[in-house]
C-alpha cells in the first residue's frame, strides 16, 4: 500500500483548522470533501464572548479569543485578507432581570474585558427597541466566513491536499486504516452533521440543528454594532445585514421556509425601528451536541480513527484552538479535556 500520514474527511471549519495545524507543525496530510457545505459557508461567523440568558462568559472563551485572532491574523498574512472583523455586540435586555445581571457582573474583573459599564446613554440608545434598556458586549467579532473557506479551499488545491468526492463508507478499512487501499496513520473524520451517518462514531449524540438567516437590506439600521436579542443583526456589505438564526432541532432539511422567514422578521422588528427589505434567505444546518460540548478524540476500539465534530453555533470562535489540542493529544500524547472528550459517551457504544 502506499503510504500516507493523516486523511481528513470533510472541510469545514473543523477540516480546515486542523488542516492549518498540521501544516504549522509540517505533518502529511490531504483533505477530501464533497464540495458542498451547509453550515460552515452559511455561519454568519459571530464571535459573541457572552452567553445571554445566563449572563455569563462563554465557555473557555478567555481561551479560545485570543488564540483565534492570532490564528485569523495568520491566514489573513498568508492569503492576504481580512477575516477577523472587530464588532461589538449591542444587547437589548429582554427584561429587568436581564439589566439587573449585568450591573453585577460589569463589577467583576473577569467580566471587564467583555461587559461595558452601563450609562445612561445606553439605556437612551435609539439602535434597539429599548424597554430595559441595552449593553454594548466589548471583544465581539465576525468572520468572513465565505472569503475564508473560499481561499482555504484554494491554499489546499494550490498544494494538492484536496480531493473533492464523497467519502465512501466501504471503501474504509478500520483495522488498517486505509481509505481505498491507500494506508494512513490516522482518519480524522470533521464531518459536521453528515457525522449522523458514519458507522464507527453514530454511537454519539450528535444531532442536525437546523437553522436559516435572512439577508436584508436598510438605510435605518445601524451599521455601529451587531444588535441582539432573540435574533442578531450583523452589518455586512453595502447596507446589507444578515439577520438570524433559526433552530430546529434534529431536523437536516436545507429548505428554506416561510415560518423561519416570519419568525426572524417578527423578531427584528421588535428588536429595532429601522424599516428594512428582505432580500435573501438561506438554510444550513449545525452539529451539536446534547451537552452542549464537541466532540473530539480516538475511537475506543479502532483508535486510529479520530472524531472532530459538534463545534454547533461557535465554530468558528473554538475550532482553532480545538484543533491545537486535537493534535497535541494524538502526537504528543497531551490529555484532552475531559468536557471534550468523547469518552464521555463511552457507555453509548455497543
Amino acid at each position: 500500500m502506499e503510504e500516507k500520514k493523516i486523511i481528513i474527511i470533510g472541510a469545514g471549519i473543523a477540516g480546515i483548522t486542523l488542516a492549518r495545524e498540521l501544516d504549522k507543525l509540517n505533518i502529511a496530510f490531504e483533505v477530501i470533501d464533497a464540495g458542498v457545505n451547509y453550515s460552515s459557508k452559511i455561519a454568519a461567523g459571530l464571535i459573541n464572548p457572552m452567553v445571554f440568558r445566563r449572563m455569563a462568559k462563554s465557555w473557555r472563551v478567555d481561551e479560545f479569543l485570543p488564540y483565534a485572532k492570532e490564528f485569523y491574523a495568520i491566514a489573513s498574512k498568508d492569503w492576504g485578507k481580512v477575516y477577523f472583523n472587530l464588532i461589538p455586540i449591542r444587547r437589548g435586555f429582554a427584561h429587568q432581570q436581564e439589566f439587573d445581571f449585568w450591573l453585577k457582573k460589569q463589577e467583576i474583573e473577569e467580566y471587564q474585558a467583555y461587559l461595558k459599564p452601563l450609562t445612561n446613554e445606553d439605556h437612551e440608545n435609539q439602535d434597539v427597541i429599548n424597554t430595559f434598556g441595552s449593553g454594548e458586549v466589548l471583544n465581539a467579532a465576525f468572520i468572513s466566513t465565505k472569503q475564508f473557506l473560499e481561499d482555504a479551499f484554494s491554499w489546499l488545491e494550490k498544494t494538492n491536499r484536496l480531493r473533492i468526492e464523497k467519502v465512501d463508507y466501504n471503501a474504509i478499512d478500520p483495522a488498517n486504516t486505509s481509505y481505498k487501499g491507500i494506508k494512513y496513520s490516522e482518519i480524522i473524520f470533521c464531518e459536521g452533521y453528515h457525522g449522523l451517518e458514519n458507522p464507527w462514531f453514530n454511537y454519539l449524540p450528535l444531532q442536525a440543528t437546523k437553522g436559516e438567516t435572512l439577508t436584508i437590506t436598510s438605510n435605518e439600521i445601524s451599521r455601529n454594532a451587531s444588535l441582539n436579542r432573540k435574533c442578531f443583526v450583523l452589518p455586512i456589505e453595502n447596507k446589507q445585514f444578515k439577520v438570524g438564526a433559526t433552530y430546529s432541532w434534529d431536523n437536516p432539511t436545507l429548505n428554506i421556509t416561510e415560518e423561519a422567514k416570519e419568525e426572524l422578521i417578527t423578531q427584528l422588528q421588535q428588536l429595532t425601528p429601522g424599516n428594512f427589505e428582505v432580500i435573501d434567505q438561506e438554510a444550513g444546518v449545525r452539529p451539536t451536541v446534547l451537552d452542549r460540548r464537541p466532540l473530539l478524540g480516538r475511537h475506543p476500539i479502532y483508535t486510529s480513527l479520530v472524531i472532530f465534530n459538534g463545534l454547533g453555533t461557535k465554530g468558528y470562535l473554538m475550532a482553532p484552538l480545538l484543533a491545537k489540542e486535537l493534535v497535541a493529544s494524538l502526537f504528543n500524547n497531551k490529555a484532552l479535556d475531559k468536557e471534550i472528550h468523547i469518552e464521555r459517551y463511552q457507555k453509548r457504544l455497543r
